[in-house]
């Protein structure tokens, strides 16, 4: 079963069309792109923290850094959020700014140290928490005169079927969220001749003229419940495994507006298309994970991250407002029956390499490789398994392999922590695909922070900057090029957090 699609989620993906179908490829790519649950502490190092472990955020990445721990830990971690995203459209920039509070994570950790035991396991941890991996919240409005066409002028073109127009009784069943709207509403219309028989379609607008502006707002996130357990093996080597469980929610508002504000285009005033998604699951992975530690210097970390099996369950709903100089008229495409279907998101590696400088600080560096044509999606349903086949092949031959690079330290000076980091995400898209880095969804940020450590308690502060660009086209002729918009987001993060040591 399908339904069309809408735009997709903040940062948008690459030439995604409005009337593409789903569930598609980009449902593959938006639930696998993880911005890892993290401390005050972790964020502030740029999230690179694979082989340094003793911190909560290691529950997500390499659960062995559970193994370091020497006391038990409580902590959570308030996160305040802006995020700012520029579209630019028709040569018109437009700004727009989401804020958002939201909990990075809150967890504790059970650690049970023997440092004078003969017994070659020195320690053993078990950890239970929340980590948040990806927030979608955002809003943009793209808008901009359009004086050469419309995304009418595409629902003409499936119509008029290169000179074999489509019979009008087959379009509320081929087309029911969309073109079917535009045709009830009579913004488009039939020609005939004088024998009645069906010459082709038309619309005022397939001359373009009108303002053009689409509004986007995205809500929800994905996380994480992570169940980890380690052990500590002679001071040298330690291991860990977490099994996590996710949830996810997705929600989009999206509206497609087309509006003659200079009053040029007979027989048409505006028209409003409105699309509403909503998302929401859950998925199950686990996460395997070594440190070495040949010197007390040097720690070598190691970790893979298994697939995450979502089970997800779409609701999706269309409507369209037209108002021609003839009168107003609107109407609701059919009521969409929830559809269960699944996804299953790439594997990942991560390798990680840790200086310890004493009590002096450290420095880290993460290198993490997903391949995110892996990633797959199909029906619960196997009867519609068919169906799907063109979003997979679609994962197949637009995605490729993406290398994320993350790096941070930390000096110390007595109960005092002075921390800052980094990352850099190549593009996920295939070369032919990845026009600039600026709109390929290549994502870089930075990030630091102070804090304060005592015996019984730990008080840490981060600011984590990043940004990512995207670009996407409304619609798509096959008679000529259409402009796109670019998106370019920028996120500011503010996190506390806040433990206590037992």
């Amino acid at each position: 079963m399908k339904k069309p699609s809408v735009l997709y989620f903040i940062p948008l993906l690459l030439c995604v069309a409005l009337d593409s179908d789903a569930q598609n490829d980009a449902d593959v790519l938006r639930y696998s792109m993880l911005n890892y649950g993290s401390t005050a502490r972790s964020l502030s190092m740029g999230n690179a923290f694979g082989a340094l472990g003793a911190d909560f955020s290691s529950l997500a990445t390499n659960p062995a850094g559970i193994a370091l721990y020497r006391r038990s830990e409580f902590s959570f971690s308030p996160l305040f959020s802006n995020r700012s995203i520029d579209a630019d459209y028709l040569g018109n920039t437009t700004n727009d700014n989401f804020f958002k509070f939201a909990f990075g994570n809150l967890g504790v950790v059970w650690a049970r140290s023997k440092d004078n035991s003969k017994d070659d396991w020195k320690g053993i941890a078990f950890g239970i928490g929340y980590n948040r991996t990806n927030d979608f919240s955002g809003r943009y409005i793209a808008e901009g005169r359009n004086t050469k066409n419309s995304i009418v002028n595409e629902y003409l073109e499936v119509l008029n079927n290169n000179g074999n127009p489509l019979d009008p009784d087959e379009i509320p069943l081929a087309f029911p969220f969309d073109i079917d709207l535009a045709w009830q509403t009579f913004l488009i219309d039939s020609v005939a001749d004088s024998t009645g028989m069906l010459l082709y379609y038309d619309s005022p607008l397939q001359n373009g003229g009108a303002l053009q502006r689409n509004i986007v707002e995205t809500r929800g996130g994905q996380g994480e419940w992570d169940f980890t357990l380690g052990g500590n093996l002679n001071e040298q080597f330690y291991f860990g495994a977490t099994l996590g469980i996710s949830t996810l929610r997705y929600e989009e508002e999206s509206t497609w507006e087309e509006r003659d504000e200079a009053d040029t285009i007979q027989g048409f005033k505006s028209f409003q298309y409105s699309q509403n998604l909503r998302t929401s699951g859950s998925g199950i992975n686990l996460k395997l994970g070594m440190i070495y530690r040949p010197t007390d210097a040097i720690r070598l970390g190691f970790a893979i991250h298994t697939p995450t099996w979502h089970t997800l369950v779409d609701e999706y709903s269309t409507t369209i407002r037209t108002d021609l100089e003839s009168g107003e008229k609107t109407y609701a495409g059919p009521v969409f029956v929830p559809f269960e279907y699944m996804i299953t998101t790439p594997f990942r590696i991560i390798t990680s390499m840790a200086l310890v400088v004493g009590k002096a600080g450290a420095f880290n560096v993460d290198y993490e490789y997903l391949n995110y044509n892996q990633g797959r999606i199909r029906p619960a349903d196997r009867t519609f398994a068919a169906d799907f086949n063109d979003a997979n092949n679609a994962v197949r031959r637009k995605y490729t392999g993406s290398h994320n690079l993350r790096a941070g330290f930390e000096a110390r000076a007595d109960m005092f922590r002075f921390r800052a980091g980094g990352f850099y995400s190549t593009t996920p898209f295939v070369s032919a695909l990845s026009i600039s880095d600026e709109t390929d969804l290549t994502r870089y940020g930075f990030s630091g922070g102070i804090g304060i450590r005592d015996k019984k308690y730990f008080v840490d502060l981060a600011y984590a900057w990043s940004t990512v660009g995207s670009f996407l086209q409304p619609y798509q002729l096959s008679s000529t090029e259409t402009e796109g918009i670019t998106i370019t987001q920028k996120d500011s993060r503010v996190m506390f957090t806040v433990g206590f040591l037992f």
